[in-house]
C-alpha cells in the first residue's frame, strides 16, 4: 500500500511540470493590446497638442490630441496637420484636416501603416489655424511586435 502511495504521489508530481509546460507555450508572444506613446506637448498656444503613436504588432496608428488651455474656451473649428514617418523609409503622406474641437479636447486624425518590428515610427502634429502662433507636437515610438 505504501509502495502504490509512493507511485502515486511520484506520477502526480511528474505530471505537473508536464501541464505548466504546456500552458506556457500556449501562452502568446509579444505584447498584448495596443502600446500608446504620446510625445510632450507642442509650444504654448491656445491649444495644448501632442503626437501620439499607438503600435498593435507591426500595426501603426498615428495621430494628434489638441486640448484648449483656457477653460472658457467656446467650441470652434480648427486646422491640424498629422505627418509621420517609418525611420528609414519614406515619409508617410500628412494629413490636413479641419475639426471642431470643443472645450474637452478632441482626438484628430488618424494615419495607420505597418512596420517592421524593431522600426522607429516618428509622427508630428501641428496647429494650422490661420493666424495662430504655430505649435508642433512630436513624438517617437519604437515597433516591438
Amino acid at each position: 500500500m505504501k509502495r502504490l502511495a509512493a507511485v502515486l504521489t511520484a506520477a502526480a508530481a511528474l505530471a505537473v511540470p508536464a501541464a505548466t509546460i504546456h500552458e506556457a507555450a500556449a501562452a502568446p508572444a509579444g505584447p498584448v493590446g495596443a502600446t500608446v506613446t504620446c510625445g510632450a506637448p507642442g509650444a504654448p498656444g491656445f491649444l495644448l497638442t501632442r503626437a501620439c503613436v499607438e503600435v498593435t504588432g507591426n500595426q501603426v496608428n498615428l495621430y494628434g490630441q489638441a486640448t484648449p488651455t483656457n477653460p472658457a474656451w467656446q467650441p470652434q473649428q480648427v486646422g491640424f496637420t498629422l505627418a509621420g514617418n517609418v525611420v528609414g523609409n519614406a515619409p508617410i503622406a500628412p494629413v490636413s484636416t479641419s475639426v471642431p474641437v470643443s472645450a474637452g479636447g478632441v482626438r484628430v486624425g488618424g494615419i495607420t501603416t505597418t512596420a517592421p518590428c524593431g522600426a522607429t515610427v516618428t509622427a508630428s502634429f501641428a496647429v494650422s489655424q490661420w493666424g495662430w502662433p504655430p505649435s508642433t507636437a512630436t513624438v517617437s515610438a519604437v515597433v516591438a511586435c
